[in-house]
């Protein structure tokens, strides 16, 4: 993917949690946001904002699909709500864990 399509994709995914003023947000709030982009387009921004800014986690809680901001996600979407208190932390990039794996 083009990198400004993508930073202009992770810029629309912060301001949507800074107007929510929510650190966490259900994935299918987002798709549902926009038709500005496609699904796949939003996965790439997640995976690129998780992976490799470590600014939100995503998960899956009850059959739900999550996206949550970490500390600095919170910090660099000017969110100052805090859903369960304690903002997530990101996971361990791959270099870190024995042959890729935790």
């Amino acid at each position: 993917m083009e990198q400004r399509k993508l930073e202009s994709i992770e810029n629309y995914i912060l301001s949507f949690f800074n107007q929510k003023n929510r650190q966490r947000i259900l994935t299918k709030e987002i798709f549902n946001s926009t038709g500005a982009f496609s699904n796949a387009d939003l996965v790439r921004a997640f995976e690129d904002l998780e992976k490799r800014w470590r600014l939100l986690v995503r998960y899956t809680d009850e059959g739900n699909d999550w996206i949550s901001l970490t500390s600095e996600g919170l910090k660099y979407a000017d969110v100052s709500r805090y859903d369960d208190g304690v903002a997530p932390l990101p996971h361990p990039p791959k270099s870190s864990t024995i042959n890729g794996r935790t």
